[in-house]
């Protein structure tokens, strides 16, 4: 018989399911080299599957655990979100959290004594603290990448260049409907969290969506989303698009990472732009 992970039998934790996930490598849609035959499409090999919001960027890694709890701009404060994790070095009397390597505070974030907790005879005590400090970690990572909301490439689709790095030599720019023109800035992040009720300033706008194989599509918020249980690729929906074109609406999942700053017309899918009447 095997024995449960010591995580799993803690009395009282209260996010043992956020860690459970990170652990198994469930969340793909948080780790990228966790990506498994979830997608109908083949899987990439490892070394191919990138941290979307550095490839937004201009920058390909391998998004793994240690670049996205350690490395990645858009995530690594997570690990800093507070200083429990330093307490519990501090009340085992060992080094520093800081102090550890990227990949010794990967492990340790993850509920995984340090060797010098072996060799002091405490794995009991680290893992009633740990525990529960790692599954609040856990949590707020979670939260934190749904609400950033990165472009989410379509495995499924028969687009070849979702992955691609445009050359800014190849640059033209998005024809607008007419009657519009780009807004003058994106909107307020507040305004992209899921369930925030500061999203009700952009319900009547206008946008554009690019779509695979559809391309840009003329699209207006219609609905700001309340019901948390409505996901899109296991991230919180925060508007419902209408598309007077077809008279289709949808949930999607809008954020800051995947709005198109330059009005670059070969953006990758996925990609959408605030648009606001033109004046005469």
């Amino acid at each position: 018989m095997h024995k449960p992970a010591p995580y799993l039998t803690h009395p009282s934790c209260p996010y043992q399911l956020e860690l459970f996930r990170v652990r198994t490598q469930h969340t793909i849609h948080i780790i990228p080299s966790n990506l498994h035959y979830a997608f109908r499409a083949p899987r990439a090999d490892y070394q191919d599957r990138v941290c979307p919001h550095c490839l937004d960027k201009g920058t390909t890694v391998l998004g793994d655990e240690i670049h996205i709890r350690c490395h990645r701009p858009a995530t690594k404060k997570v690990l800093q979100f507070t200083a429990k994790f330093q307490g519990l070095t501090r009340l085992h009397d060992l080094p520093s959290f800081a102090s550890f390597t990227p990949d010794e505070k990967t492990r340790m974030v993850m509920s995984n004594p340090p060797p010098q907790v072996h060799r002091k005879s405490c794995k009991q005590g680290w893992i009633m603290e740990a525990t529960l400090i790692c599954s609040e970690f856990a949590y707020a990572l979670r939260m934190h990448v749904t609400s950033l909301h990165p472009a989410v490439v379509d495995m499924s689709s028969d687009d070849e260049t979702a992955l691609s790095s445009d050359s800014n030599d190849d640059f033209s720019p998005i024809v607008l409907p007419p009657g519009f023109q780009p807004a003058s800035t994106p909107p307020n992040g507040t305004m992209l969290v899921p369930l925030d009720p500061a999203g009700q300033q952009t319900i009547g706008q206008h946008m554009l969506f690019k779509w695979p194989t559809y391309g840009w599509c003329l699209g207006k918020i219609s609905a700001r989303n309340t019901n948390p249980k409505c996901k899109v690729s296991k991230q919180t929906v925060n508007f419902t698009i209408f598309y007077p074109d077809d008279g289709s609406s949808g949930p999607h999942c809008l954020s800051l990472d995947n709005y198109n700053v330059d009005i670059d017309n070969d953006s990758t899918n996925h990609t959408w732009l605030l648009l606001k009447p033109s004046t005469p």
